[in-house]
């Protein structure tokens, strides 16, 4: 009989366990921690380390465990000082189908706020789950108590003032924090209230030589002050905003950045010809796409991945995020995908990553883009109408003619999403979805993901393609007994 893990464990230096669990998958660990006392103590460190939750019930159970003191834990481990990464996201807010309780979220915001002084390692922090209460977290992070925090990705609601109440010096803290590399804020309310313009302006004015990701919607007018004040920002690479920003002083000099995502709303990008001469990646409309590819132009930025309307695939009940100009009105391949891709003819660089929203997944439409298309090695189509039988076989081919695809995402996030729809018919159908794939093997073989739905998807592995990654139900909480004390308590203040 083979010896357990717990009888191998305290034969093995403290150090090797370590490394065997940071090379452990994270799905593993958890196992692995309640192998034996060695491996609980090695283990938890590394689990709690890096915290990335999607999932209502996973996100409150785990703030729960990072807010209990630590007398009243295992080995009377604190778990709050273990975590150096924490993201808890709601994935399906954007689309008015989230599931995550009201009363509940307030139980979260209150734990996370008992715990966070705690996270001392904190490198990286993503908070969106649709709370309004953030502005003292936000403060919190800022103030320069966390040595390591250098990412900050937050929704931020700023409460009205009262009438006739008059404005509070104490409502946030100075800003301490240095060394930010990320900065991503979503914010909405009372952000023009001088005392919060103020603090964001300080932030940025305080960070802008080492960001090199940020974000600023739905506009950049809190910080108008710090723009019009900064010099540059050297080292930004990612930039999120409404064109209208490089306008500003601090982004005389845009060569490097990278990346940059407009929002839908904004109709015209109006970019003067100097302007992300070194841009390689764009998220944005198809109409606002042909404004960074001109025909006549001095200069071609090398733009070689494009996300129209900001689709993404995510295994969720969404399925994926994506942004449309009209509420419930999808692009047609040849009305609006196809003249808006062929602008990239105007690009310095090939295509190599591409993502589309459209009403039906059209052969045709592909077909005719293929001398634009040839090099890609990633190709996302989020489509409102299922696709038939031989819409899926027919793609086959084409995908023969792409040799350097690795991935090959058919999301049916506009069909969940739009008008409360559903997703494909084939959603849950593995025995019709490896036919498909045995069709595209005959003509590919550099495919390495794949997917038919957002439900799960496909890897190819040396044995062939393995289904991962399914949906996993929410569950019922079931209170603690302290949710109720914490709202009685917070009546009573």
């Amino acid at each position: 009989m083979p010896p357990t893990t717990s009888g191998i464990a305290p034969q093995l230096p403290v150090e090797l366990l370590r490394h065997i669990c940071d090379a452990a998958d994270r799905g593993d660990l958890y196992s692995i921690a309640l192998s034996s006392a060695t491996l609980n103590d090695v283990a938890t460190p590394v689990l709690y380390s890096a915290i990335d939750l999607q999932v209502f019930h996973a996100i409150y159970l785990c703030v729960r465990s990072l807010a209990s003191a630590p007398a009243r834990n295992a080995m009377e481990r604190d778990l709050a000082g273990f975590v150096e990464t924490l993201s808890l996201r709601d994935p399906d807010l954007w689309a008015g189908m989230s599931i995550f309780d009201g009363k509940l979220l307030s139980v979260i915001r209150r734990r996370l706020a008992h715990a966070l002084p705690r996270m001392q390692r904190l490198r990286s922090i993503t908070y969106r789950i649709g709370m309004t209460a953030v502005v003292p977290l936000f403060t919190t992070l800022t103030s320069g108590v966390f040595r390591c925090i250098n990412e900050i990705d937050l929704e931020l609601y700023y409460p009205y003032a009262l009438m006739g109440a008059q404005q509070a010096n104490s409502e946030v803290t100075p800003v301490g924090v240095r060394g930010l590399t990320t900065l991503k804020l979503y914010w909405s309310g009372d952000a023009y209230r001088e005392t919060y313009q103020s603090f964001m302006c300080s932030l940025l004015a305080a960070n802008h030589r080492t960001l090199r990701r940020l974000t600023a919607l739905p506009d950049d007018g809190p910080l108008q002050s710090a723009l019009q004040s900064i010099s540059s920002f050297p080292a930004l690479e990612e930039l999120e905003a409404p064109p209208a920003i490089l306008s500003q002083p601090a982004f005389q000099d845009t060569s490097s950045i990278r990346r940059f995502v407009v929002p839908t709303w904004w109709n015209s990008v109006d970019l003067p010809s100097t302007a992300l001469p070194n841009l390689q990646e764009v998220a944005c409309t198809p109409e606002q796409l042909e404004e960074f590819l001109p025909e006549h132009a001095e200069h071609r930025r090398p733009i070689n991945t494009v996300m129209l309307n900001q689709v993404r695939y995510e295994r969720t009940r969404s399925g994926g995020e994506y942004v449309m100009e009209e509420l419930e009105v999808a692009h047609g391949w040849y009305h609006d995908i196809c003249p808006a891709l062929r602008s990239l003819r105007f690009s310095g660089a090939p295509l190599v990553r591409l993502g589309v929203a459209a009403n039906r997944l059209s052969v045709g439409g592909l077909s005719d883009l293929m001398p634009l298309i040839k090099n890609l090695e990633y190709l996302l189509i989020s489509v409102q109408s299922s696709p038939g039988e031989d819409e899926i076989s027919d793609v086959a081919p084409l995908l023969g003619r792409m040799p350097r695809l690795h991935t090959f995402l058919l999301s049916d996030g506009l069909a969940r999403s739009f008008a409360h729809g559903c997703p494909f018919e084939f959603y849950d159908d593995e025995d019709y979805q490896r036919a498909a794939l045995d069709n595209y093997d005959q003509h590919s073989s550099s495919l390495r993901r794949v997917a038919f739905t957002t439900e799960f998807e496909w890897e190819k592995r040396e044995d062939g393609w393995h289904p991962w990654g399914h949906i996993v139900a929410d569950r019922e909480i079931v209170s603690d007994g302290e949710d109720e004390g914490a709202d009685e308590e917070q009546g009573n203040s």
